[in-house]
C-alpha cells in the first residue's frame, strides 16, 4: 500500500505540473507486480519479507552486495515469478580509455560504428513470425474461457517471451562491448515515436528496439564512467561528406552508396553517417584531446562483426 500510494502521488504531481496525462487504472492484462519498500532478508536461499515470514524458496543468480532498499515481485505471462531488488552501494568507475566512437543506428544493419565495426540486424521477429501467426490462429479458434484457450495463450506468451529474451541478450552484448571499449559515445537523438508512424517500416523499427539499446548505453555509461553525447536529430549525418563537408541534398533513403561531387570520395551511407556523428559529438563534448580520432584521411570498408556471446543479466531472483 505504501508504494502504491507513493506512485499515485507522483502521477498526480506530474499531471498537475502538466508533465503527463491524468492517472489511469491499470488494465487487468497488465504486468502483475507489487513493491516491498522495507524489511527484506535473504538467508539460506530463502527470501524473508512481510506476510511471508516462513520465507520463499528462491534461485539466486548472483550474490547481492549493498544495502537493500526496495524489492519488486512480479509474475510474467508465462507463469514465472521474479523478484528485482534495488540496493545501495558505492560503484567504482572503470579505467578511462582514449578511444571514442560514433554510432549510426539503422534497419539494414542494426549499428554501424565509426571504427568500421558493423553489428547486423538479426530481424528476430521475422524469424518467429510464422510461429506467432500459427499460434495466434489457434488461440482465436479456442472457445473463450476454456482451458484449451488458456493453454494456447500460454504457448503464445512463451513465443513472445523467447523473442524478447533473444533481443535483450543481443542488445546487452552490443551495449556492453561498446561501453567497455570507448570513453565517449556519440549517437543521434532519434524520434522513434515519429518514425514508427511510417507503416511500411514500423514493424522493422520496433523490432530493432533502438530506445531500449540507447537506455542500456546510458545507464551502463553512468556506471562505468563513460560519456554519452546525443547530437541533434535534424543534423544531416548521411548527406554530409566527412572529408570535405559537402552536403548532398538529393540523397534518398534507397541510396546506400554515393559519390561526393566535390572531392570524388565514394561513401558508404551508414559508415559516413557514423563518422559525421562522431565529429559533431566531439565538437559538442569538447573532445580536443581526441582530435586525432576524427581526422580520417582514407575510407575502409566496415568489417562485419557479430556481438560476443557473453550474456549480461540484470540482478534478479527467481522463485
Amino acid at each position: 500500500m505504501q508504494s502504491t500510494l507513493k506512485y499515485l502521488d507522483i502521477d498526480y504531481k506530474s499531471f498537475f505540473n502538466k508533465k503527463s496525462g491524468f492517472p489511469k487504472f491499470k488494465s487487468k492484462n497488465s504486468k502483475q507486480s507489487f513493491t516491498i519498500p522495507q524489511h527484506l532478508l535473504i538467508k539460506d536461499n530463502k527470501l524473508y519479507c512481510p506476510k511471508f515470514k516462513d520465507g520463499i524458496k528462491i534461485k539466486q543468480h548472483r550474490k547481492i552486495n549493498g544495502k537493500f532498499c526496495v524489492a519488486t515481485l512480479s509474475k510474467t505471462n508465462t507463469n514465472k515469478y521474479f523478484i528485482s531488488i534495488i540496493v545501495e552501494k558505492e560503484v567504482q568507475h572503470m579505467n578511462k580509455v582514449e578511444k571514442v566512437i560514433g554510432l549510426d543506428l539503422g534497419i539494414k544493419d542494426f549499428c554501424v560504428c565509426s571504427d568500421g565495426v558493423v553489428f547486423k540486424n538479426k530481424k528476430i521477429l521475422s524469424k518467429y513470425e510464422k510461429k506467432l501467426k500459427r499460434q495466434q490462429r489457434i488461440v482465436s479458434r479456442r472457445q473463450k474461457g476454456s482451458k484449451r484457450r488458456k493453454l494456447a495463450k500460454l504457448k503464445l506468451a512463451k513465443i513472445h517471451e523467447k523473442i524478447a529474451n533473444i533481443r535483450k541478450d543481443y542488445l546487452h552484448n552490443i551495449s556492453n562491448k561498446i561501453t567497455n571499449e570507448n570513453q565517449i559515445i556519440c549517437l543521434e537523438d532519434l524520434n522513434v515515436k515519429g518514425m514508427v508512424k511510417n507503416h511500411i517500416l514500423a514493424k522493422s523499427i520496433n523490432d530493432c528496439s533502438w530506445n531500449e539499446f540507447i537506455n542500456q548505453l546510458k545507464y551502463k555509461s553512468k556506471i562505468k564512467g563513460r560519456q554519452i553525447v546525443e547530437i541533434d536529430r535534424f543534423f544531416p549525418s548521411s548527406q554530409v561528406c566527412h572529408c570535405c563537408g559537402f552536403q548532398n541534398t538529393t540523397l534518398t533513403l534507397k541510396d546506400r552508396e554515393w559519390t561526393c561531387p566535390n572531392c570524388g570520395t565514394i561513401h558508404n551511407r551508414d559508415y559516413n553517417a557514423s563518422l559525421n556523428i562522431l565529429k559533431q559529438g566531439l565538437n559538442m563534448a569538447d573532445g580536443t584531446a581526441v582530435k586525432k580520432q576524427v581526422e580520417v584521411s582514407s575510407i575502409e570498408e566496415p568489417m562485419k562483426l557479430e556481438a560476443q556471446s557473453s550474456l549480461i543479466l540484470c540482478s534478479s531472483l527467481t522463485y
